[in-house]
């Protein structure tokens, strides 16, 4: 019964220096993130993001005094080819599609739609598919 007795605060230290040492802030690690995803980030938002800047550069156009005739007849008289026209139509169009579907993907997350990992890969294609498939609709109107 002695030993047992003995042996107690033996316990009662070691659990002490136990909890002691959990409760001891524990030097932050460092993750590295992916590389696979670092990638895709990138070459899916620099485009992305240089679209927009076409975008607002265009938007820009409205600031600038004169009628859209007047800047119509400009363009006609660069005589463009139609590629290059249809391209900066796209490039013009691409970026608010994208915001569109893009907002319509966050309003069905507010829904609590979606909100799986499978899912957000799914949502995330398909909102990349209706953006150049509208996009292209669009400037080749």
């Amino acid at each position: 019964m002695l030993a047992v007795i003995a042996s107690v605060p033996t316990l009662v230290l070691s659990s002490v220096s136990e909890m002691l040492f959990l409760w001891e802030p524990q030097p932050k690690k460092r993750w590295r993130g992916s590389g696979v995803r670092t990638l895709v980030q990138t070459v899916l938002c620099r485009p992305i993001s240089a679209s927009t800047g076409v975008s607002l550069f265009g938007l820009s156009a409205l600031l600038v005094p004169g009628s859209f005739e007047s800047h119509l007849e400009f363009v006609k008289s660069l005589c463009l080819g139609p590629a290059l026209i249809h391209t900066a139509k796209f490039a013009l169009v691409f970026p608010l599609m994208y915001h569109t579907w893009n907002g319509i993907r966050h309003l069905m997350w507010d829904l609590g739609k979606g909100l799986t990992i499978s899912q957000l890969h799914q949502s995330g294609v398909v909102v990349l598919v209706l953006t150049v498939l509208s996009s292209v609709g669009l400037a080749a109107m």
